[in-house]
């Protein structure tokens, strides 16, 4: 009798135990696994100014963070409403050093490799393949007008050829 309710208590315990372990569901099995919040950034950038590319942000992911360039005309004029009037044919390309999320947008930090000076831009997503950059807390010129956010569509990494 006392081995019979020890085989039953164990056969009990047992049980017991089976039911408490959690099997992934169907459900659970097919669930797209967890996407870092900066992947929707990462990829190929470009900005346009009368049809032709003038902005380049290029960004790939790397574990936890976002490391990159910024590619860009270098003399840049505004129109008093802060859209871009021109752009100049010199390009300079900098390190994008950090990349953080900070509210609805990624500030990124770009180094300037001529000056060593690190400015700010601010790029918020749009939609999954367009974006708006902009200029953040960066010395501007007496009179010069406050620059709109330019807008990115996002392209293949193959797409990307030299800006003008």
């Amino acid at each position: 009798m006392k081995r019979v309710l020890s085989i039953a208590l164990l056969m009990l315990s047992c049980a017991i135990v089976a039911a408490a372990q959690t099997s992934m569901s169907p459900g659970m099995q097919n669930a797209p696994a967890r996407k870092s919040p900066l992947a929707g950034y990462a990829g190929s950038w470009i900005g346009t100014f009368q049809g032709h590319p003038w902005i380049t942000v290029k960004l790939n992911e790397q574990g936890d963070h976002l490391i990159g360039t910024l590619q860009r005309a270098h003399d840049l004029q505004f129109q008093n409403s802060g859209d871009l009037k021109s752009v100049g044919q010199e390009q300079t390309t900098s390190a994008v050093e950090k990349a953080v999320l900070l509210g609805d947008g990624l500030v990124m930090t770009v180094k300037d490799p001529s000056t060593q000076q690190s400015d700010l831009y601010v790029m918020r997503l749009m939609s999954a393949n367009t974006a708006e950059l902009k200029m953040s807390g960066m010395a501007m010129q007496p009179g010069m007008p406050k620059p709109k956010p330019w807008q990115l569509s996002r392209v293949g990494a193959q797409a990307i050829t030299p800006v003008r």
